[in-house]
């Protein structure tokens, strides 16, 4: 199961990701057509079954620094180790009173699962996750319905401060 976590998380890293040469320049180059053939190569070794809502799905899923008129501000893939909060939106299609699950984990570890009653068929919405200043590493939000099936994840990167000396 931990396998097709990974599967989702992998494949379901936001588009800006994929135009980028790297994903993390601070962590070495790793290509973006590496990352796509190794969740390739972990969805293939799984057998994945139908989702229980078939028409269900994320329009939309992006760490953003704030929230305004229901819309991101923006799209961050990665803060530097001195933010103090970032906001997880999703723009959630077909899902009507059901209840949908932002679960934010930390270097795979669940920090705080956030529980979102959609009243319906497109619903705009967003959790904030508070930061701790110094700390580093790679977040995840996987949005989950009511029935623990994964319906989306993204990756973002709290990183350390780049404050090189001229």
């Amino acid at each position: 199961m931990k396998q097709l976590w990974l599967a989702i998380a992998l494949i379901s890293i936001q588009s800006s990701l994929w135009s980028q040469e790297t994903i993390d320049p601070a962590q070495g180059s790793v290509t973006s057509e590496e990352v796509e053939a190794e969740a390739q190569e972990l969805l293939d070794s799984q057998a994945i079954e139908e989702s229980p809502v078939p028409d269900a799905y994320v329009a939309r899923a992006v760490f953003t620094t704030a929230v305004i008129n229901r819309e991101p501000v923006d799209q961050v893939v990665s803060l530097d180790e001195n933010a103090t909060e970032v906001s997880f939106f999703t723009d959630l299609r077909n899902l009507q009173g059901r209840t949908v699950i932002h679960r934010w984990e930390f270097e795979g570890e669940v920090i705080s699962e956030v529980n979102i009653q959609v009243g319906g068929p497109r619903w705009r919405a967003y959790s904030i996750k508070s930061l701790n200043p110094g700390e580093e590493g790679k977040w995840t939000v996987f949005v989950i319905d009511e029935s623990g099936w994964p319906l989306h994840a993204s990756i973002f990167q709290q990183r350390a401060s780049d404050l090189s000396e001229n």
